[in-house]
């Protein structure tokens, strides 16, 4: 559990600190919240006052196991919303979330290539009303829209610069936060999918209790959302995480990127789904030999190595041996505690993948007889993306965060 301050200049993140305690405890007394987080009594009665005249927590039922009987806190989870959107090459997918991490709407919207940034943003906007609309909230009570996309961006301006993974695509220097606040007259942040998608699992239960993890988050690309010491890390130009594109092999195939070897020309969708035509094309034995080689997607592939096909389920484990490959990379050099694997390829193959990373890490991570690092599935599922994006808004807001601070007072 994160302790908490004394300190009168910390008094929002000391609120963070209770708001978090709540949310994860799920009926949770006042004194248990002083107990979790070293703040007094007074201060976790101020603040938890303060949070029931915001409607931001409920008191519902008494605990009464201890001596005297305790009142159970509660997020009141209609007090605020805010929607997620996560863009991607062929689609934008769009959850309404409310404050305990409980999607109440879901919408995606088809994207045509040659719309253009604009474009998009002029659907999510639609969607963005549409959502609101159908789960019939009081429109005050959103608190915002988060993005969540490839890089590389600025995260703090909310300025995209070309996302190599929407190639094909008409986008440059795209002012996302700038467009879409305009459109909509709510507050928006833009953020890496990867780091978006680690952001929503804390938000939704996950990987609670873990300082330090990253979030490997595969969808049309490769990248990871890194957590160091309770707070999402983003590096110096807020691009941090790019793990598709480590290198691997400085001889290896060419990337899209313009390098050679990365990580993601061994194990990304494309190059699975590229693999197992190819291995068709030459003849070999497979349940998807029936099916024409343009109709054979990733969806197929998946589908037919959990039914026991050898040539698919072969070309998914070479996938996460190689992604276990960088994983070993970036647990040793940032020392984590948990990996969690996520983003649309791990909906369905996440067990797969789930495995071998296991046996990589047990067998081949320097400090593995100091300590096991830990391999999760997303909580958030295939929606991870969306949610994340829906959890930046939520973690801008309510998150602690704390400077750095020497001396000790109480308010």
């Amino acid at each position: 559990m994160r302790s908490g301050t004394n300190l009168p200049r910390v008094r929002d993140y000391n609120q963070g600190v209770v708001l978090e305690a709540i949310r994860v405890g799920d009926g949770v007394s006042r004194v248990e919240i002083a107990e979790n987080t070293g703040l007094t009594a007074q201060t976790v009665s101020n603040i938890v006052r303060r949070l029931l005249e915001e409607e931001l927590v409920i008191e519902d039922g008494v605990d009464p196991s201890g001596r005297k009987p305790r009142v159970k806190l509660r997020i009141k989870p209609g007090s605020r919303y805010a929607i997620g959107a996560l863009i991607d090459r062929d689609e934008t997918s769009l959850v309404l979330m409310d404050l305990d991490g409980r999607i109440v709407g879901r919408e995606s919207r088809t994207v045509d290539q040659q719309q253009g940034a604009q474009g998009v943003l002029d659907q999510i906007a639609e969607a963005t009303k549409s959502l609101v609309q159908a789960a019939k909230i009081d429109p005050s009570r959103l608190l915002g829209v988060g993005l969540g996309c490839p890089g590389p961006m600025d995260h703090d301006q909310g300025i995209l610069y070309e996302p190599l993974d929407l190639f094909g695509w008409n986008w440059h220097e795209v002012a996302l936060k700038q467009d879409l606040a305009g459109r909509i007259g709510l507050p928006v942040i833009v953020d890496n999918d990867a780091t978006a998608a680690a952001v929503g699992e804390r938000w939704v239960g996950g990987a609670q209790g873990v300082r330090n993890f990253a979030y490997i988050f595969m969808s049309i690309g490769l990248g990871a959302g890194i957590f160091i010491e309770n707070q999402p890390y983003r590096g110096d130009t807020t691009n941090a995480g790019e793990l598709g594109h480590m290198t691997i092999d400085i001889d290896g195939p060419l990337c899209f990127c313009g390098n050679r070897g990365c990580l993601e020309t061994y194990c990304s969708p494309n190059r699975i789904v590229n693999a197992v035509r190819l291995r068709l094309e030459h003849g070999e034995k497979s349940s998807l030999t029936d099916i024409p080689l343009n109709r054979i997607d990733l969806t197929a592939v998946t589908s037919a190595a959990l039914a026991g096909d050898s040539l698919a389920m072969e070309e998914l484990r070479y996938s996460a041996r190689m992604l276990a490959t960088g994983i070993i990379n970036m647990a040793s050099l940032l020392d984590l505690k948990l990996i969690v694997l996520g983003g649309t390829h791990m909906a369905e193959a996440g067990p797969i993948y789930k495995e071998e990373v296991e046996q990589a890490l047990n067998k081949r991570l320097l400090t593995r007889n100091l300590q096991k690092v830990c391999v999760e599935l997303s909580v958030a599922g295939k929606d991870a993306g969306a949610v994340g994006a829906a959890a930046l808004v939520m973690h801008e807001i309510f998150a602690p965060r704390l400077a750095e601070l020497n001396v000790v007072s109480q308010f």
